[in-house]
């Protein structure tokens, strides 16, 4: 769902002028739609997230960038491991088998190459 700047200040109750500063520091990246801005539900989370660390947490506007990466960090490891996970379900029995005890094994036996 896309939705417009309009709908977008009334779902995140926020300025317009606040909107802008995220954009400008590179905190929200709208799409663009026959070249006016548009917002996805995953941008408003994320205003909703920025505007909860400030107002409700106090996090500063240094770290905020800092928490952004590490979330981006995160939800792209998130769907590294479930595209993984799907691979591993493609496998055969066997081979899944010795990929989940080599996971399993000790760190050194692993390292050392058995």
């Amino acid at each position: 769902m896309r939705v417009e700047p309009s709908e977008f200040l009334a779902h995140t109750r926020l300025s317009a002028e606040v909107v802008e500063t995220w954009i400008a520091a590179g905190w929200l990246v709208p799409g663009r739609i026959d070249g006016a801005r548009s917002f996805s539900e995953v941008d408003i989370a994320r205003a909703r997230l920025i505007r909860d660390l400030q107002q409700a947490l106090g996090v500063n506007d240094e770290a905020v960038p800092v928490i952004l990466d590490l979330l981006d960090q995160m939800h792209g490891l998130r769907r590294a491991l479930r595209a993984l996970s799907a691979a591993l379900a493609a496998q055969p029995e066997e081979t899944r088998r010795t990929i989940i005890a080599d996971l399993r094994a000790p760190r050194a036996s692993r390292e050392s190459g058995g």
